[in-house]
Parts: structure tokens; C-alpha cells; sequence
């Protein structure tokens, strides 16, 4: 396992395998790099993959307080220094999609970008309540309680019970500390509709027919091109072939 540094001694886990053109797997809220593993092998054989652990999720630590989203893109962007990257394509689940939008909003490097099931838009109130609720419940029951309350609302009806336990124990990985500091930073992300608008990149939007976590992304943008799966929020468990071959297409193009 590779590690970098992100600052002093804190260090982010990730891994990098594969060659060919550069891809970025960042995963979102409840997740950690384990949840694009049924994809991963079609992804390395085809591309120089690399994939974070987001603090204080998997096995990276929490080494602040709060986060922001613009954090966290400052923490990949640390990683990518450390492997000597100057330019690659990110692909962002849900919240890993939040920090995408952001990268390109700072200017990081990145020739496209994948949005997977994820949104161009920033929470409304009742969002911010509901996000506010939960970190009060996780805050009391912990990690694992509201993990088992939650996950299924993120597949599609009739999803294999094994395939949402993976995503169970990839969750519980999380600490507590990260998880209600990640709801903080989703709380307070900005509306990214109107970058979308106007980017001159191309952009992927994966979009799962039966998710019903996030609202679809609508833009007017021709650089944007979207793929929508059979799925609901974990199109890369629930799916991973038809997830792979919209990454891999895109990639090609």
C-alpha cells in the first residue's frame, strides 16, 4: 500500500496501479476506495488508476477539525504531487463528485472529468436539516447504526443483499469524526451550475435511472455527455459492467 504525505506526518492512504492514461477514483460519502473494487481490475488493465482514502474515511485519518470540500481537493492534489502527476482525468462519486466540481473550480490540472452519480447543485435548507439530523445521529448511535438505517435507500429495488453488505462494511470503515465532518462540508459546498455551464472540458455524467439521492444533473453544455444505468446510487457495485464500459468509452473518445 502506498501512503503521502498531506501535511506534517498525516498521510493519506491510497493506491496506484495500472498504466496508460492517468485516472483519478474518488469516492463519496460512506465510502472509501474499496467501492470501486468491482470495477477496478477492467480499470487498471485499461488505465494508471490512482485511489484515495478521503479523511477520515477507509484508513486515512482525520487530522483536522473541519473540512471543506475545497479540503479535500487539496489533500488529492497532495497526493498527486507526491506521485509526480501534473495532469490526469478524476472521476467523483456523489460526494468525490462535489470535490471534482471544485478541483475544476480552483484550476487543478485535469484535461475531463467523471461525475458518477452525483450533482452540479448545492443543498437546499431542508437538506442542510436533514444532513444536520444525521450528524446529530451519528454523533449518538455511531458509525455502524446509522450505516445499517441508511445504506439500502442508495440501490435500486431488488439489489442483491450481498452487494449492499459490501457496501456496508466498506462504510463502517469511517469514523464517526469523518463522517460528521463530511456532512458539514456537504452542507456548505457551492452550487456548481453555472461551471458546469460553461466548462470547455469534457465532462461524463454517470446518472443511475432509479437513484434517488441525488437530483440529475441538466445542463445545456455540450461538453458535458451523459450515460444513465440501470441503477441506483452505487452504479459501480450494482452494475459494474455497464459502469465500465461508460468510463471506458469516454476515456477512449
Amino acid at each position: 500500500m502506498q501512503k503521502a504525505k498531506i501535511e506534517g506526518d498525516a498521510m493519506l492512504d491510497y493506491f496506484r496501479k495500472g498504466s496508460g492514461e492517468i485516472l483519478v477514483l474518488v469516492h463519496g460519502f460512506l465510502g472509501a476506495k474499496e467501492i470501486f473494487n468491482e470495477v477496478l481490475s477492467r480499470l487498471t488493465d485499461a488505465f494508471d488508476v490512482i485511489a484515495i482514502d478521503l479523511p477520515g474515511h477507509g484508513l486515512s485519518e482525520l487530522e483536522k477539525e473541519s473540512y471543506s470540500i475545497d479540503d479535500y481537493v487539496d489533500a488529492i492534489v497532495e497526493v498527486l504531487n507526491h506521485e509526480g502527476i501534473k495532469d490526469a482525468t478524476w472521476l467523483g462519486h456523489s460526494m468525490g463528485g462535489y470535490i471534482v466540481l471544485a478541483a475544476l473550480e480552483k484550476d487543478v490540472p485535469m484535461h475531463r472529468a467523471i461525475l458518477a452519480y452525483s450533482s452540479d447543485l448545492a443543498d437546499s435548507e431542508e437538506q442542510k436539516e436533514k444532513r444536520t439530523r444525521q450528524q446529530q445521529q451519528i454523533a449518538e448511535n455511531g458509525v455502524k447504526s446509522f450505516v445499517d438505517e441508511v445504506i439500502e435507500n442508495f440501490f435500486a429495488k431488488g439489489t442483491k443483499q450481498e452487494k449492499i453488505e459490501v457496501a456496508k462494511k466498506i462504510a463502517y470503515q469511517a469514523s464517526k469524526e469523518g463522517l460528521v465532518v463530511a456532512l458539514e462540508a456537504m452542507k456548505n459546498r457551492q452550487n456548481q451550475q453555472q461551471l458546469l455551464e460553461r466548462l470547455e472540458k469534457p465532462v461524463l455524467v454517470i446518472e443511475g435511472s432509479q437513484d434517488n439521492v441525488v437530483k440529475p444533473i441538466e445542463t445545456s453544455n455540450s461538453f458535458v455527455q451523459k450515460v444513465i444505468t440501470r441503477t441506483g446510487h452505487f452504479g459501480m457495485l450494482e452494475d459494474p459492467e455497464q459502469f465500465f464500459k461508460a468510463v471506458e468509452q469516454f476515456m477512449s473518445n
